[in-house]
């Protein structure tokens, strides 16, 4: 008797060929689409985004998830809506992470708490053994330390493992990820040889309920917040370099769009909400040696880990070596701009396996 495996369908090149290759493989397959947005819940994207084709919109699209299920794939599939989960969990909880000053991390706890989990639920009740997703990450049981988990794709430029690193480890057992060991460019060449009509597909993205990633402009759409005076955009020092309408929407690090000009170039601090006040300094000024995490998941935490550490606190950049220091204290070799309160500090052993993770502290919180 076949293997039974639901997959995670988007619509996108990525997904479907990771369907294709587990029928290749023998899986009996059933696809899935997660809901996760209505356009026309404050959740939902801008008028602009949505008079787009929906083949140029940015994340899943049922219409091509039922073309590409009944003429491509021949398979049966499955609608679960989530729109009220990911509106409460995830905008709801992405724009009270901006009010609060820290820049939250959306992909990672929506892969955790509504994508993945609303897979493994549904396969469960059906009986289904696997689920799977069209994620560039490694399924990976590491000797070193014993344990199952996920890697580093191939294709680090599509590497996704940091995106599913607040996945817990139990879950992460019965999640397959075909496209660990394929590189971008060899899955569009393999759906092109399968007629797949791939210059018409999505290019899934983050924040997949953003419009052109515009942060800002997302956050007042939700509410009028900045109806009560302007901020102040100070320097390290405290000395006034000018005002902007609101400093909510910025991050740690940010240098372009902050609305004030100066001689030198700045980066933001801080983003002091308490007070109205966003805080500007140096590239030296936003580098950090030291961190602290709440919130801690993963195997990192419930065991001695042997070998060495890595740190990724953005999904695009290499992984960096740290030192534990106890109390969810930990020390970076060299000091980096990424530790930004909010995201998400993902940590690596020398296999390149996620350990585990943590969301980043506030400086004044790491004292």
């Amino acid at each position: 008797m076949k293997s039974r495996v639901l997959v995670g369908l988007s619509g996108g090149v990525d997904s479907t060929v990771a369907a294709l290759l587990l029928k290749e493989a023998g899986f009996d397959v059933y696809g899935a689409i997660v809901e996760i947005w209505s356009e026309n819940s404050s959740g939902g994207r801008s008028g602009e985004e949505r008079e787009k084709p929906w083949f140029e919109r940015a994340c899943c699209h049922l219409p091509m998830v039922k073309f590409l299920c009944e003429e491509y794939l021949h398979i049966p599939y499955v609608q679960i809506d989530q729109k009220q989960n990911f509106q409460e969990k995830i905008v709801d909880v992405f724009r009270e992470g901006y009010h609060n000053g820290v820049t939250p991390n959306p992909c990672t706890d929506c892969n955790a708490e509504i994508k993945i989990k609303t897979l493994i639920d549904w396969a469960e009740q059906q009986k289904i053994s696997y689920v799977a997703t069209g994620h560039y990450a490694k399924n990976h049981y590491s000797v070193q330390n014993r344990l199952w988990g996920i890697a580093q794709a191939l294709d680090r430029k599509k590497d996704q493992s940091y995106f599913l690193s607040r996945v817990p480890e139990h879950v992460l057992r019965k999640v397959l990820f075909p496209l660990g060991h394929w590189t971008k460019d060899k899955v569009r060449e393999f759906a092109r040889s399968k007629k797949i009509p791939v210059e018409e597909m999505v290019e899934n993205m983050e924040a997949c309920f953003l419009s052109a990633k515009n942060v800002t402009s997302f956050l007042k759409r939700e509410e009028e917040v900045h109806s009560s005076g302007n901020w102040k955009v100070t320097d390290m020092k405290g000395e006034k370099i000018g005002e902007i309408p609101t400093g909510i929407g910025l991050t740690k690090g940010q240098r372009k769009g902050i609305g004030v000009a100066n001689a030198e170039r700045m980066y933001v601090k801080k983003v002091d909400v308490h007070n109205k006040v966003v805080i500007m300094g140096s590239k030296k000024d936003i580098l950090n040696r030291n961190f602290r995490i709440r919130d801690p998941l993963g195997p990192l935490f419930q065991k001695k880990i042997k070998g060495n550490l890595y740190v990724k606190f953005r999904s695009v950049m290499e992984a960096v070596p740290c030192i534990e220091k106890g109390n969810l204290r930990f020390e970076l070799l060299n000091e980096n701009d990424g530790v930004t309160p909010g995201q998400i500090a993902a940590f690596y052993d020398d296999e390149q396996m996620v350990l585990g993770s943590g969301i980043l502290e506030p400086e004044e919180e790491m004292s």
